[in-house]
């Protein structure tokens, strides 16, 4: 533990959000070029932690350099842009998204909205739209003959030799957009993608979206000098989605376009389309799901054949994950898949044509990510043992027991070159915040290329002799499942005394927080002030089998609040906790679980911060709420329950309620209906609103200002 006396710098909140990051410069979205010569990564700026620029390193060489430099002034991202990067949880600018050419030479990069072309060996660029054009869904075709993207709602093509654009479609309008994701799709589904090529560029898939069956709702967004309203169609729980409808193009050697053909993707009854992707064949895979998300079925469409054949179906009591883990693994439509239909996700195979799933023991107790596969063998992210350690395995089939790659108390991620010969590797560590390297496949050699270890010049080392390190450990569930925990102690816990705790609480469904990596620095701030922080995953939560996850059906803010309470049944064993003074405190779902925890167990939690918190369920979108909770018309009583404010009457201890007054996912009106019902009870509680804000309240000076607020907060009353 960090001696309290030592002769270093607390960091403040201001410093924390300020430049340089504290976390360092961060490599994000490593790949490695086709062809395996070079990996390719962003990195903030050291000036300006919001502009990101492209870096490559020559792996023949060992040299690593800057590609594209971002200029340093933040551009002002038009509304659609902010609402793509709102959906991705991008929010920086300067290059925000890249890809590699086929010939591994060059690179297309998104820029503050405008596509360029770059030579990955001189840095030369070559501009193939300008800034002001509002593209979306920017897409370089498989043979990088092509840019795809859509403007003004139509999906356009841009010759990238030659400069020149086209549209492809002629019918968007005011509820009507083609080529772009639907809003379900990419907040729920994880689906940002809305066309795509195949592998000739022969042929283009895309949708064609219309929110019209969607009523429309108002959404008030107040900034600080004005009132929008905007006339929103929201997909709210057991109402109408839009209509999504996909669509194949064929296409000539110039872009130009012959016949177009609807595929009716709903034929068995299903209601989402989750993924679309070109087989290398040219047959068209597409993902589908029942409204319940119950079952799901993948299916194949061959261009001379007669219509979809489906492949196989997936059925779950609960509800069945999406993932990307489709990894195809020759020329034809053969691909790995993995399935959690033996109660955790494993490798399975199928010859993409008339065969059933055939099973690829992994001999992992979960495959989280497949980066990469052939018919012999496949590269996975997944776990052994520990859920909160996350290694790189080689699984080869045949019985051969899978080779980790990684190794450590550490969470491992990377990404693999087409042939499979490369793979850049991730790693963050309690003790290490980032390091990149790569990995020679074949000889197995390694190349480091970000050393993120907080050594003298790294921002973080004048504050390295303050930091306490956290502890892991689990607890047991009432069903005997283990529960994970990060716990990092306050300065001065084992001096004596006690100490107050804050359990900073997500809860939530699809996430999982506690994990073998460089913490927040959220944290270091509660922890150097003298608060203990506290982090459980409880059931429900993503990462593990399917068994943790199930009992949220029917009924959320239950089971993972009894978790909870079981977390603060072990800290009140600790004998630096003070068990009357521990706080709750989460975003998001984690605020709905801050709500939860002090209404229902008012005696447990002395005060609480819920930030942007869902109140009522029914005012959430389809695909996220009818995965747990079923339609409201066929589940009243779970819904209800499932809200906060059959619980109001008990919540007792100090309330502070945050939330951003532009937020398009968890709308304003969550919390405008919970102050009304806590004002209508005489509640007293505290209240901070942001105008402009929207989900993430990611804005500087509001995050700035939202944590001095929480620190003052706890300060006063716990």
């Amino acid at each position: 533990m960090a001696d309290p006396s030592a002769a270093a710098e607390r960091f403040s909140v201001r410093r924390l959000f300020e430049d340089p990051t504290l976390a360092g410069a961060t490599p994000s979205q490593a790949t490695v070029a086709p062809g395996g010569r070079h990996v390719a990564f962003l990195r903030p700026a050291d000036e300006n932690r919001e502009r990101l620029s492209l870096w490559r390193y020559d792996l023949r060489a060992g040299r690593l350099e800057p590609l594209i430099v971002a200029p340093s002034d933040n551009v002002e991202p038009s509304a659609a842009e902010r609402a793509e990067r709102e959906r991705w949880r991008r929010f920086g600018g300067g290059v925000t998204a890249y890809a590699w050419h086929p010939d591994g030479q060059r690179l297309l990069a998104t820029i503050d909205g405008a596509a360029w072309l770059c030579n990955a060996e001189t840095g030369a660029m070559s501009a193939l739209m300008q800034r002001g054009e509002t593209p979306l869904g920017i897409t370089l075709s498989r043979t990088g003959r092509f840019v795809s993207f859509t403007r003004d709602g139509e999906l356009h093509v841009c010759n990238v030799a030659t400069g020149e654009a086209r549209r492809l479609t002629d019918d968007a309008g005011d509820t009507v957009t083609n080529g772009l994701p639907e809003f379900i799709a990419q907040e729920e589904m994880h689906r940002f993608t809305g066309h795509w090529w195949a592998k000739d560029d022969r042929r283009l898939a895309f949708t064609r979206v219309d929110t019209a069956p969607i009523p429309v709702s108002q959404r008030f967004e107040a900034h600080g000098d004005r009132l929008d309203v905007v006339q929103q169609r929201y997909p709210h729980a057991g109402g109408a989605n839009a209509d999504v409808r996909l669509f194949v193009l064929d296409m000539d050697a110039d872009g130009a376009v012959g016949q177009r053909r609807e595929l009716d993707w709903r034929e068995g009854g299903f209601d989402y389309l989750a993924r679309v992707a070109f087989a290398p064949s040219g047959a068209l895979i597409a993902q589908v799901q029942s409204r319940d998300q119950r079952r799901f079925a993948v299916k194949r469409w061959a261009p001379t054949g007669a219509g979809w054949t489906t492949l196989f179906e997936e059925t779950q009591d609960a509800w069945v994950n999406l993932h990307d883990n489709l990894k195809f693994t020759g020329d034809g439509d053969a691909f790995v898949w993995t399935s959690e239909r033996d109660g955790h996700a494993d490798l399975y195979l199928h010859d993409g044509e008339d065969g059933a799933l055939q099973r690829w023991p992994s001999g992992l107790d979960g495959v989280r990510r497949v980066l990469w596969a052939d018919a012999e063998a496949a590269l996975v992210a997944g776990w052994l043992d520990d859920p909160t350690a996350q290694h790189l395995y080689r699984v080869s089939r045949g019985g051969v027991p899978s080779e980790a790659l990684t190794a450590g108390d550490a969470w491992h991620d990377g990404a693999v070159d087409a042939a499979g010969t490369v793979c850049v590797v991730t790693t963050t560590a309690p003790h290490v915040p980032s390091r990149l390297e790569a990995i020679d496949l074949a000889g197995e050699q390694r190349a480091r290329i970000h050393d993120g270890a907080v050594a003298p010049g790294h921002p973080y080392h004048p504050f390295l002799s303050r930091h306490i390190p956290a502890t892991f450990g689990a607890i047991a569930a009432e069903d005997g499942q283990r529960l994970h925990y990060r716990l990092t102690p306050p300065v001065g816990a084992d001096a004596g005394g006690k100490h107050p705790v804050i359990v900073h609480v997500y809860g939530g469904p699809g996430v999982q927080r506690v994990r073998r990596e460089w913490g927040p620095l959220v944290t270091q701030l509660f922890a150097q002030r003298g608060y203990g922080v506290f982090e459980l995953d409880n059931r429900g939560g993503a990462g593990r089998a399917k068994r943790f996850e199930a009992p949220l059906r029917g009924r959320l803010g239950d089971v993972e609040v009894r978790d909870q309470l079981a977390g603060v049944a072990f800290l009140r064993g600790l004998p630096w906790v003070d068990g009357g003074r521990i706080g709750v405190f989460g975003h998001s779902y984690g605020g709905y679980m801050a709500l939860l925890c002090m209404a229902k167990a008012p005696a447990a939690f002395a005060a609480g911060v819920s930030i942007a918190p869902v109140t009522d369920w029914a005012l959430y979108d389809t695909h996220y709420v009818e995965r747990y909770l079923g339609m409201p018309q066929e589940n009243p009583e779970g819904y209800r329950q499932s809200a906060v404010f059959p619980w109001l009457d008990g919540l007792r201890g100090p309330l502070l309620l945050m939330h951003g007054m532009a937020d398009d996912n968890v709308l304003f009106d969550h919390s405008t209906r919970l102050m009304q019902a806590l004002q209508e009870r005489g509640a007293l509680f505290e209240l901070m609103t942001y105008p402009g804000a929207k989900h993430a309240l990611h804005e500087r000076h509001v995050a700035i200002h939202r944590h001095e607020t929480i620190l003052d907060f706890f300060a006063r009353r716990l």
